[in-house]
């Protein structure tokens, strides 16, 4: 009887925090852990999480797609490169950094206006905060100016992606750092697969 009791007491307070869609309730971003459905358990919830799913995945490339397109007349880097880093750092606009301080590059503070501070390097990282969607994506233009200064020949969708790691391997990012180079992720050469394979794996599969 206790453990009947206690597993209906588990169900409301859950259902409490989610909407019927799986959605929290009492906030905007999504963890790894609730985009990947882990908290969902009947099968009626997860149907209608994976169609919100879909639909958000498919209205966010749009947006940063045209948007990115935009400012690519600007700033001379591919849509698809940031459309993709776009994913990769926000999780699709609903990681808790791109919700609170419409970051979605994963930028961190260069000592002019507000910041967030959040978890990554280190416990107390300082993350810029922009007013919109737009200001992030003209701050992510400023910051690729210098990785756009290091492409030689003609610029390639594939050499972008490479100018952020100083390669395209883990291997070969590592090599890259030791000898003084800078990376835009530490995940360039942290793993099995690199920051610019990501990019470009994100690319093909979502045929940006």
């Amino acid at each position: 009887m206790k453990t009947i009791i206690l597993l209906a007491c588990l169900l409301a307070c859950t259902a409490g925090r989610y909407d019927d869609r799986g959605l929290p309730t009492d906030r905007d971003y999504l963890t790894r852990a609730e985009w990947h459905g882990k908290h969902i358990k009947d099968y009626k919830t997860k149907k209608r999480f994976k169609q919100w799913k879909e639909a958000h995945i498919d209205n966010f490339i749009k947006f940063f797609s045209q948007s990115a397109k935009e400012e690519q007349v600007v700033s001379g880097v591919p849509y698809q490169i940031v459309v993709a880093q776009a994913i990769l750092e926000s999780n699709f606009g609903m990681s808790k950094l791109a919700k609170e301080a419409n970051n979605y590059f994963g930028i961190k503070w260069r000592g002019k206006g507000d910041y967030l501070v959040m978890a990554d390097d280190s416990p107390t990282d300082r993350f810029q905060i922009y007013d919109s969607a737009w200001w992030s994506l003209r701050g992510h233009s400023k910051v690729m100016a210098k990785y756009k200064a290091r492409i030689k020949g003609r610029h390639t969708v594939e050499k972008f992606a490479d100018c952020l790691c100083g390669g395209r391997t883990v291997e070969q990012s590592k090599a890259f750092v030791k000898a003084g180079g800078k990376v835009y992720a530490t995940s360039c050469f942290k793993g099995k697969e690199s920051y610019s394979q990501k990019i470009l794996r994100v690319i093909k599969y979502y045929d940006l």
